[in-house]
C-alpha cells in the first residue's frame, strides 16, 4: 500500500510519472467502488486499507499545503 500512497499522492502532477491518466490541477480524482458493501464483506482488511489509505493521501497532501486529489464513490451500500 506504500507504493499506492506515493502513486495516488501525484495523480494531479503529470510530470511525476505516477499514474498514466492524471488529473488536472484542482480536481479530484473518484475512485468508484461498484457494490461497496459486498466488497467489505468479502474482503474487510482490503475494504478497510482502501478507505485508509485514501484518507491519508489527502491528509498527507493537506500537511504538505496542498489540496485533497482522491474522493471514494462507494456504491451498492443501501439496496432499493
Amino acid at each position: 500500500m506504500d507504493a499506492w500512497i506515493d502513486c495516488m499522492s501525484y495523480v494531479d502532477d503529470p510530470h511525476a510519472g505516477m499514474i498514466a491518466a492524471p488529473v488536472a490541477k484542482g480536481s479530484m480524482m473518484t475512485l468508484r467502488i461498484d457494490d461497496a458493501a459486498d466488497f467489505q464483506r468479502r474482503c474487510p482488511e482490503q475494504s478497510r486499507a482502501l478507505i485508509e489509505c485514501t484518507a491519508f493521501v489527502n491528509y498527507r497532501r493537506i500537511e504538505a499545503g496542498r489540496e485533497p486529489v482522491l474522493t471514494l464513490l462507494l456504491g451498492g451500500w443501501f439496496k432499493r
